[in-house]
């Protein structure tokens, strides 16, 4: 089976992670792959041209030169008419945007096109890109792919023709299992969150909810670990909250789970969100975690039973819940232990790629 991806880059964040886990457990002798990076290459580049299955990468957009969406749109559907693919099979909004575009144009109207959704579009786009979104993805798609239940019932409901598959997310979790700490009163306990500074994070909340925190007699510092374009803005504010020797920025860490397993409590304050691997990680390694209520967390959090759900953007719930955790180590260690269990019933890494397969072979 000959297989084109179109993913925007080949970065470290969540969807090209699972795009590299995806490809490495399809088989060289079943499946020949090609990808197309629509925007630019990516730290993680060689790690996906070096796989067994792939066969070429594609970049569309090289040096200083920002090739527009119609130019990109013509040169994908030359690449899928000199590839000859039988699926096409897009992820993220702009890669699926792109496809539908060329698609759209009867450029490769014959060729089965998936798209992935990662995210909650409808959460997190305003009405005109989803209008965009309708026309141009939804519309176009034979098939939508998406890793939250929450988003493909949504799904479903607007969209009741349309094929609309949950496929969990790819999971690899050490063998070592989170334990409560013994701290002594004057040791720190540890906060850690985990994903890349943009807005959509909600970072600023969860330092918002840390100086309240502060205010309470609990010793405690906080890590976050990722990269992005807020970093500069979300050290102003922690500087602001008198927080900056409490709160650590150490960048990007390839062995979060080193970090993961020394906390006490995983935060992920997102404003919305799909099916977070940094959420899975943590309470898949058995932490008591707290996270806002959107989206795919539903799909994991039963509140105050396997972790904690507060409103999205409410600092004093969140504060109130990392008191609570921190506080009370029975009800956090009950929290991981039932964290830990959901996670392995939930998530299959063979039973999502078997999916996964059988979805393609139906197309053929």
């Amino acid at each position: 089976m000959r297989i084109l991806y179109v993913i925007d880059s080949m970065t470290k964040d969540g969807a090209e992670s699972q795009l590299l886990k995806t490809l490495t457990r399809l088989s060289p002798d079943q499946y020949e792959v090609f990808v197309v990076l629509s925007r630019t290459e990516g730290e993680r580049f060689n790690e996906l041209a070096a796989l067994p299955c792939v066969r070429d990468v594609t970049t569309l957009a090289g040096g200083d030169k920002r090739m527009k969406v119609l130019e990109k749109a013509f040169t994908l559907g030359g690449i899928v008419k000199a590839v000859k693919p039988d699926i096409v099979h897009s992820w993220l909004w702009y890669s699926n945007f792109l496809c539908g575009v060329s698609h759209s144009l009867g450029l490769w109207r014959k060729i089965p096109f998936i798209a992935s959704q990662r995210g909650d579009y409808h959460a997190r786009y305003g009405q005109f890109r989803l209008w965009l979104t309708e026309k141009l993805i939804y519309s176009p798609a034979d098939c939508l792919l998406t890793n939250s239940e929450q988003i493909q019932q949504h799904l479903h409901q607007l969209y009741p023709d349309k094929k609309i598959f949950s496929i969990p997310n790819l999971l690899e979790l050490p063998t070592e299992e989170w334990t409560q700490k013994q701290r002594d009163v004057t040791e720190d306990k540890l906060i850690v969150s985990v994903g890349r500074f943009a807005p959509e994070k909600g970072h600023r909340y969860l330092i918002e909810a840390l100086s309240l925190l502060n205010l309470e007699d609990i010793q405690w510092r906080c890590t976050f670990l990722g990269e992005g374009e807020l970093e500069p803005e979300l050290r102003t504010l922690t500087a602001e909250h008198n927080l900056s020797d409490k709160v650590m920025f150490p960048g990007f860490c390839e062995d979060v789970f080193s970090v993961l397993l020394k906390a006490d409590v995983f935060v992920l304050p997102s404003l919305h969100e799909g099916s977070p691997n940094a959420l899975i990680e943590a309470m898949g390694v058995g932490m008591p975690c707290i996270a806002s209520d959107v989206g795919g967390i539903r799909d994991l959090i039963e509140n105050e039973r396997n972790g904690i759900r507060v409103p999205p953007q409410d600092s004093v719930a969140l504060a109130d819940a990392l008191l609570q955790i921190l506080s009370e180590p029975e009800f956090a260690s009950e929290l991981g232990r039932n964290a830990r269990s959901t996670i392995q019933q939930k998530f299959n890494s063979a039973e999502s790629i078997q999916k996964l397969e059988a979805i393609y072979r139906s197309f053929l």
